[in-house]
């Protein structure tokens, strides 16, 4: 008799990408994390973040800026110097933004932004200029983000030496990019206005400012976020020390309020013990004077 099992088919294990997972390992109640790095797509290109200290603050000032603008938002994703694969295959293509927005995607952490499993670009990358890479950010970059489709990308330059103005912007129209016109804005030098973002990006000094529109002021900088807290920190102390000196003064008013109390009853008790005693000094008195006009009444 044959083998039953000869007739059965025998199971092909199914193609995996490397780095991934086949589907019958994913529990179907599990959700499945975009971003995540694997051999073929690392997340570690061995360069260092940025060129020197200055672009290294500026792109950590623009992040902060942004991610607090959208941290209550799960749609929106804010990276920094995150690899960016944008092809596919046995060696897939990649770039790191200095910092982009993607909206209508997760916001959770990623290791690395895979286009193909976010199924779009970001929607805005700004590049904080260098010296060594200053002029690919100019050329050869903005193309690539033209073809990849990002909808709008600026560039600023911290040191202002480097491209005139130190803020570009450029958005996507029909497949190129047309360069923003500066806004003009009375005592901002460049003012350029992100559709995208709904935000003005203003050219203060070497500062970059981003005003809201929405709430017509600027968002706050790390740097003025921690000094309101430190401003805070310090009235929550001395008011802490104003009510610690009046409830020490209550608690001293209240100590003097007891000792005049007890002063008061003790005085109180030695009045009456002086007037019982004379009360009875009186009556001694009173008997003798009585005795002495009476000498025979006592015989």
């Amino acid at each position: 008799m044959a083998n039953k099992q000869a007739h059965q088919a025998v199971p092909v294990p199914e193609a995996v990408e490397p780095g991934s997972l086949p589907a019958a390992a994913i529990r179907p109640e599990e959700p499945i994390l975009r971003g995540l790095a694997d051999a073929l797509r690392p997340s570690e290109d061995g360069k260092p973040m940025a060129f020197d200290s200055l672009q290294a603050q500026k792109m950590v000032d623009l992040e902060y800026l942004l991610r607090y603008r959208y941290s209550k938002r799960e749609d929106v994703y804010v990276g920094i110097d995150l690899l960016m694969y944008y092809t596919e295959g046995p060696f897939p293509q990649r770039v790191a933004p200095n910092v982009f927005v993607s909206f209508d995607v997760p916001s959770y952490p990623r290791e690395i932004y895979r286009l193909a499993e976010e199924g779009k670009p970001p929607d805005w990358i700004i590049e904080v200029a260098s010296r060594p890479k200053y002029r690919y950010d100019l050329g050869g970059k903005k193309d690539l983000y033209a073809e990849l489709g990002v909808g709008e990308y600026f560039v600023y330059d911290p040191r202002g030496d480097m491209h005139d103005p130190p803020l570009r912007g450029w958005v996507l129209r029909s497949g190129a990019y047309v360069e923003l016109a500066d806004l003009s804005r009375p005592g901002v030098p460049v003012a350029l206005s992100s559709e995208a973002l709904g935000l003005e990006f203003h050219l203060d000094g070497a500062d970059l400012r981003l005003w809201d529109c929405s709430t017509a002021s600027y968002l706050r900088t790390l740097a003025e976020s921690v000094r309101r807290i430190d401003i805070a920190e310090a009235q929550r102390e001395v008011a802490e020390q104003r009510a610690g000196d009046a409830e020490r003064r209550a608690d001293g008013e209240r100590r003097r309020a007891d000792t005049e109390a007890q002063a008061r009853q003790v005085a109180e008790r030695r009045a009456e013990i002086e007037a019982q005693a004379r009360r009875a000094l009186e009556a001694r008195l009173a008997a003798f004077e009585e005795r002495l006009q009476n000498p025979t009444k006592d015989s």
